[in-house]
């Protein structure tokens, strides 16, 4: 071996010796020590906090990025979802290791994995909410049965949140419609209504989801009746939507309910409801808001308790509501004395036809409007949209006929002139009846 070669081998060795000390002194892969619920939060909280840095650069939507976020969380749950693979997680973290499934849309992971964890923990909230994991893929791999199963269980068991029972049988009532098992469907709408009724009960600030809870299971109800040869039930379906909507109030509700009704069954009395509540009680109506009151002192509606009201919204823009300003000028001159109030109500809009109005221009505006079309009963004037909430009212002009002991007795939508001339006839009804002495609790 020539001088030479010897020099190249013993460099050689030191370069691998010296290889081998730093591999050496290099440092382990770090371990991901979060716990299993921030591993599921930080895959679940990505779309929100990409959302908030767009919005943070005024950046405009655009669809292709919106598509390329969402692909981004759907990694980054499958990644998570392997954090806690590797970890062969128990009890809770395995309830998150499902919910990663589910938000990764791996459905048989998500259902292997939180049928396992329900077995192994039955009680409480988290297996309360596995189960409407269970239900969702179950009914999409056609194991209805074992959805039902599921839901079954959740009935039995604490705490029960009327919101996902709704959302469970939603899922059991559109997969029977579409294996066309109407009784079964009607089964499980009227279990879906049920959990709305128990929604709207305790839910009265979110009108537009209760509402919508509301009209989704009659729809689904009256539906299943109406296939199912039962057409008489579906007709008292949306008859009880219509009556729920005026205890609620709720004029969108009952607007709706009114169509489907007339659809449904053309020679239905509309005016039974109101004789069917002419004994009726309900709780309280919610008071009106109003920052100013114009030609009318404030007043709360227990304050016009044995007087007929009827609170009319519109806006002044409202070309339709325009056309009801003859007849309300004409019930106000003709029963006024006879214990009718009416009240415009409205609300700050920020313009008039033509430019944008400050609050005190847009004030002095509608205190003109009002001199100008000559209109004798009082304006409320709201600074927000909660009159029209509590109402439930999305679409003008819309009036509430209350009669003299606090009960809505007609709603009328719109200005069509039988819809008018209804409420001109309800109104003489209403200050015909005599009036009740008021209970300790109001009614």
């Amino acid at each position: 071996m020539t001088l030479f070669q010897t020099k190249l081998i013993i460099l050689v060795a030191l370069i691998l010796v010296g290889a081998v000390c730093v591999f050496a002194q290099a440092p382990e892969a770090k371990t991901d020590e979060r716990t299993a619920q921030a591993v599921f939060e930080d895959a679940n909280g990505y779309l929100g906090r990409r959302y908030q840095e767009f919005n943070k650069q005024n950046l405009p939507y655009d669809p292709k990025i919106e598509a390329q976020v969402k692909k981004e969380q759907l990694d980054l749950a499958i990644k998570n979802a392997r954090i806690l693979e590797n970890r062969h997680v128990q009890g809770d973290d395995a309830y998150y290791l499902g919910l990663l499934y589910h938000l990764a849309g791996e459905g048989d992971a998500a259902l292997a994995t939180m049928q396992r964890f329900i077995r192994e923990n039955p009680d409480g909230q988290k297996p309360q909410a596995a189960r409407l994991v269970v239900v969702l893929y179950s009914v999409k791999k056609d194991k209805v049965a074992d959805a039902i199963a599921a839901i079954d269980d959740y009935s039995k068991r604490q705490p029960q949140n009327p919101d996902d029972q709704f959302r469970m049988e939603f899922l059991i009532t559109d997969a029977f419609l579409r294996a066309k098992n109407f009784s079964a469907m009607a089964t499980h709408a009227e279990k879906m209504l049920a959990a709305a009724k128990t929604f709207s009960s305790s839910h009265k600030e979110e009108v537009s989801k209760r509402d919508d809870m509301l009209l989704k299971s009659t729809l689904l109800l009256a539906d299943a009746y109406d296939k199912g040869n039962r057409k008489e039930l579906a007709i008292s379906t949306w008859e009880d939507l219509r009556r729920v909507s005026m205890a609620l109030p709720s004029g969108s509700l009952y607007k709706q309910a009114t169509f489907r009704l007339a659809s449904l069954s053309p020679a239905a009395d509309l005016k039974k409801l109101s004789e069917d509540l002419a004994k009726a009680t309900f709780e309280a109506l919610p008071d009106i808001v109003g920052t100013q009151w114009i030609d009318q002192e404030p007043k709360k509606l227990s304050d016009l308790r044995g007087q007929v009201v009827l609170l009319d919204f519109w806006a002044p823009w409202c070309g339709p509501c325009r056309f009801t300003f003859p007849k309300l000028t004409l019930w106000h001159q003709a029963y006024k004395d006879k214990g009718l109030v009416i009240l415009g109500l409205t609300k700050y809009f920020g313009h008039d036809d033509e430019r944008a109005l400050t609050p005190g221009e847009e004030l002095l505006y509608l205190r003109n409007f009002k001199k100008q079309n000559r209109l004798p009963y009082g304006f409320v004037v709201a600074d927000n949209d909660a009159n029209n909430l509590n109402y439930g009212v999305f679409s003008i002009p819309m009036s509430f006929l209350i009669d003299r002991r606090g009960v809505v007795r007609f709603i009328s939508a719109g200005a069509n002139p039988d819809e008018i001339a209804e409420l001109g006839k309800m109104i003489k009804k209403l200050i015909e009846e005599p009036a009740e002495a008021k209970t300790e609790s109001g009614h």
